[in-house]
């Protein structure tokens, strides 16, 4: 690997820290951190009792001697059983695991040239593409073709999102979730105060009549509180009609300009500075403490149940549909690759369909509230508290929008700028007008950097 690039890399790291955190939540994403952060970027722990797990598929592994793979993974504890269970069914393979909470240690093992052979990779904080893109990652369209294996096994959109580097495929979809569009609430302030609760009916205008409603019956209580990170703001700027970047997918220049973005940005403003039924940073308050009438997240929120136990009861919908009459979301989707060095490759390629099966799917939901890349895994939950809402979305609104990834592919880079730039519309520090204005030389100075490429 170019020592640029892997420098380069580095140093955005350590950088972004905190923005990290929260993108893998999830995502997260999203957390796991949520994951993606949350994963944004990272889904966090719901500790609720899974369906029963179907029993493991995985074939043995024909291989003439005993053989040692490495996985490069984040910190689920759903990774180290997975991983036994393929072990057990393939006696010949020694399975190690190496950790890369944070990317700095995934970084590292880069820089020595010792990825390992599977190797998790994020999407939604751009790894997965510019790893892909500089030659790290092998296209597994060889195995795929070789094993028949069926890709409808798994939502169109984690496919797709797979296929945006040149098209190919250099990875497998480990799980998918549609972004921060969930709305939660605290049953018992609404109860109390005899509020009634959003529902999936609920505008972006009955939001804030809901907050003053919520706060004039329970002063000490704040109405609604927003994320501010890169993919919840996506999300309320395609509700309004708006896009981050022109094309959606692999844009080539910042859209944040454009009428219905602004009208998301001053909605999101509103909240905090003219209607003041939102806190502010400094205000220090938690919706798991009750603080918090309603709050928006990823599908990994409806880990608090457990978190908040009987103190009061959590529901969810979705954040409003726009004036377009459409919902925004984004397909966030979370990776396996095989590194290109890896010396087993095709033991290696067994080992990652066993992480992205179903039953992989099923048996990682109890920790992540997501079940998966499948919609198979994601039928084992459908009646399922705090998620159903999720998987309707999925089935009903023809499934989340297209990653809001630029051309270039870094992701990651072009998020840290846009936090950056967008800061002074939290804080109140300018109008949505100006700041704007002021931000669209920076995103597109960064879209215009070369493309990550090992070319």
């Amino acid at each position: 690997m170019n020592p640029v690039t892997v420098q380069s890399r580095r140093s955005i790291l350590h950088a972004s820290a905190a923005a990290l955190g929260l993108l893998i939540s999830a995502c997260g994403g999203e957390a796991p951190a949520a994951p993606a952060q949350p994963t944004a970027g990272a889904a966090k722990p719901a500790p609720t009792t899974a369906a029963a797990v179907p029993a493991p598929t995985a074939a043995p592994t024909k291989a003439a001697a005993p053989v040692t793979l490495r996985v490069n993974h984040r910190t689920e504890k759903y990774i180290p059983v997975r991983t036994k269970k393929f072990s057990d069914l393939n006696p010949n393979v020694t399975v190690e695991l190496a950790q890369d909470s944070g990317y700095e240690k995934l970084i590292a093992m880069l820089a020595a040239g010792d990825l390992g052979d599977v190797v998790w990779a994020s999407t939604g904080v751009g790894s997965y593409f510019e790893l892909a893109a500089q030659g790290h990652f092998l296209n597994v369209e060889t195995y795929t073709t070789k094993d028949k294996y069926d890709l409808k096994q798994h939502f169109p959109r984690a496919i797709e999102t797979a296929r945006l580097v040149d098209n190919k495929l250099f990875g497998m979809p480990n799980l998918m979730h549609p972004s921060h569009i969930g709305l939660f609430y605290n049953v018992n302030i609404f109860e109390t105060t005899q509020v009634q609760p959003p529902t999936l009916t609920s505008s972006y205008d009955d939001l804030v009549d809901i907050s003053r409603k919520v706060m004039a019956a329970k002063p000490g209580i704040w109405g609604i509180n927003t994320e501010t990170a890169y993919p919840p703001v996506l999300c309320f700027i395609r509700s309004f009609g708006g896009e981050m970047l022109d094309p959606p997918s692999l844009g080539k220049k910042p859209a944040i300009d454009r009428g219905p973005a602004k009208q998301a940005l001053q909605w999101l403003y509103d909240l905090r500075h003219k209607h003041k039924v939102h806190p502010m940073p400094a205000d220090k308050v938690d919706h798991k403490n009750g603080d918090i009438a309603m709050w928006t997240t990823g599908m990994w929120g409806g880990a608090d149940q457990a978190a908040v136990a009987d103190r009061f009861k959590i529901e969810a919908v979705l954040i409003p549909k726009g004036p377009g009459g459409k919902r925004g979301s984004q397909g966030h989707v979370d990776m396996w690759a095989l590194y290109a060095k890896g010396k087993n490759p095709d033991i290696a390629w067994n080992l990652m369909k066993h992480f992205v099966s179903k039953e992989q799917g099923v048996e990682m939901m109890p920790e992540t509230n997501i079940p998966g890349s499948r919609p198979d895994s994601w039928e084992e939950f459908a009646k399922r508290p705090l998620f159903k809402v999720f998987k309707d979305f999925i089935e009903s609104d023809g499934g989340p929008g297209p990653l809001a990834v630029p051309d270039n592919f870094k992701m990651l880079d072009y998020q840290n700028v846009f936090q950056k730039e967008v800061t002074p519309i939290w804080a109140g520090e300018k109008s949505v007008d100006t700041t704007v204005g002021t931000m669209m030389g920076p995103l597109q100075l960064q879209i215009d950097l070369p493309k990550a490429t090992g070319k």
